[in-house]
This record gives C-alpha cells, structure tokens and sequence, in this order.
C-alpha cells in the first residue's frame, strides 16, 4: 500500500476508533451472540444501537461462521473489554484462537 493509503486508512481507522469510544461512556456495553448462516456471529451494542456487526470469525482471512454460540460470545467479550479499555476493537488471530481453546473448555 502507498504511505498516502496507509495514511488514510489510519487516520479513518483513528476517527472510527475515537467515535466508538465515545459512544461507550456509561458502560452500557453488551454483547450478543446472533445466529447466521451456518452459524453465529455476534453483535456489540450500545444501549440498543449496534455498534459492531461481526458475522464471521474475524482475522482468519476467510469467511467462516462461529461453530457455536460460546465461540462468538467468548470474541465478542474480548472486543467489548478492549472499548471499555479504551483500545482499538481489533483482534489478532492469536487472540481468535485463544478465545476459541476457552470456549471449547
């Protein structure tokens, strides 16, 4: 990617960021798990609006459902515990897989 690309996409990325955090004062964050074709996905919202619509398992590079309603809870937990910490909602394969050995016990 071109440094003006990469300068973009942070600064869109940073603006987005600093517009979820705002919305989180309160901590009325919740997390849901929703079905989707085959599987689930989850849900982050703020009091009722959605904030984040996650279908798939995210940074696996593919488009592939949650197996279980446990697996996208434990992610999407994890996301919601990075606004409230006031860290970008990303999350890293690691952080996918570590979730996913937590959810299958």
């Amino acid at each position: 990617m071109k440094p003006i690309g990469r300068l973009l996409v942070g600064t869109g990325a940073s603006l987005w960021l600093a517009a979820c955090l705002s919305c989180t004062s309160g901590d009325r964050l919740q997390c849901r798990a929703v079905p989707v074709p085959g599987g689930y996905g989850y849900v982050i919202l703020h009091r009722e609006d959605t904030l984040i619509k996650q279908p798939y398992v995210p940074a696996i590079g593919r488009r592939l459902a949650f197996r279980t309603e446990q697996e996208a809870l434990e992610v999407g937990r994890l996301v919601c515990r990075k606004l409230r910490g006031g860290v970008a909602p990303t999350v890293t394969s690691e952080e996918v897989e570590e979730c996913l050995k937590r959810a299958g016990h």
